[in-house]
């Protein structure tokens, strides 16, 4: 999962996808810039539409909620699309900031309206606290039931791989089976995944979540989050798993980036504004644009139905699994072919 990027922001002049560039304007990756994404910033820009009321620091730009992604930054992203699939109708499953998103990715659901705060003695591996929807402030560690522990009771393999990050400490909330009771911290580095498929081990079911400056964050200062998606892709890709796997690349909410689509109304937490979806398989549609909605957790539904699994929560219940549209399951697996510039600002 990378992180807060809206459909528009990266995706906006791809041919062929509903994108939309608001303005002329471009903001590289890089840039010294930062937006609110706060759950207030998401329900105000949904019921008002403008975008241009986010708390932003980008020196230099005027209005850059309004900006988008010069496509030349994202080559990367551009070639996996024109190979695989694009999905233009993914949307989160929650307006909140990125810790709840992590947790939908492994749980379908979450209580938590911010990101968590303070500290305090009670808790998981991180111990914080976070304000939830209907029971206060509360010691962030989870009791609810995952992905993984279904993964688990079924005998199937799986792992979670992030990078630690001390200087950086909205790093860790993206480690998110570190905020479950009885969880742990990921498998860390990420990078770690490259080397692990490399030398002929892969599970079931892998989470990945990038280093800091692979992470497309805004106000990250780096560019690398298109380069290190590729790197995971080409691993997967020259591996002896290719046949048998699928590739979903998604992003962890809208990041306070404009985007033009009005996201449905399914639950008081969402369904958030659009993120891109890339969807990548020897059995996976050729150069196709997919405007199916789907909602973040129909990833979940799809390794939920692949192996058996009941769904977790409201959430994947009613989400439609993600390669109904996107994969061919009857069609001849394809050779891979390299994608261009693959690399990583954590593994230089």
């Amino acid at each position: 999962m990378q992180e807060a990027r809206s459909f528009d922001d990266l995706f906006c002049a791809y041919t062929g996808a509903d994108g939309k560039c608001a303005d002329q304007t471009t903001i590289p990756l890089e840039a010294k810039c930062t937006l609110s994404d706060t759950f207030a910033d998401f329900k105000r820009d949904v019921k008002t539409g403008d975008f241009g009321k986010e708390h932003a620091d980008c020196p230099g730009y005027r209005r850059p909620e309004y900006a988008h992604v010069p496509a030349a930054e994202l080559a990367p992203y551009y070639e996996i699309a024109q190979q695989y699939v694009l999905g233009d109708e993914m949307f989160s499953s929650t307006g909140n900031p990125t810790f709840e998103a992590h947790q939908y990715v492994i749980a379908a659901l979450a209580d938590a309206k911010n990101q968590p705060f303070g500290k305090t003695s009670d808790g998981c591996v991180y111990r914080q606290w976070v304000h939830t929807f209907g029971r206060g402030k509360i010691a962030a560690c989870f009791t609810y039931k995952t992905l993984g522990d279904e993964l688990s009771e079924s005998g199937l393999s799986w792992n979670y791989y992030r990078t630690a990050d001390r200087k950086h400490p909205i790093v860790s909330t993206w480690d998110a089976y570190g905020w479950i009771k009885g969880g742990s911290r990921g498998i860390s580095p990420s990078s770690t995944f490259i080397k692990d498929v490399g030398s002929g081990k892969l599970a079931s079911v892998t989470w990945i979540t990038p280093a800091y400056a692979d992470s497309d964050l805004s106000g990250s200062l780096s560019s690398c989050g298109p380069t290190w998606v590729a790197s995971v892709v080409n691993a997967v890709g020259e591996s002896q798993f290719w046949n048998t796997t699928a590739v979903v690349i998604v992003w962890s909410g809208f990041g306070g980036w404009y985007d033009h689509v009005q996201p449905p109304y399914l639950d008081k937490q969402g369904l958030g504004l659009r993120v891109p979806v890339l969807v990548v398989s020897p059995y996976a549609r050729s150069g196709y644009v997919d405007h199916v909605q789907f909602e973040t957790t129909g990833v979940l539904k799809f390794v939920e139905d692949t192996f058996g699994l009941p769904p977790l929560a409201g959430s994947d219940t009613r989400a439609r699994n993600l390669a109904t549209s996107t994969l061919n399951l009857d069609q001849q697996p394809r050779t891979f072919v390299e994608i261009k510039g693959g690399s990583s600002c954590n593994m230089r």
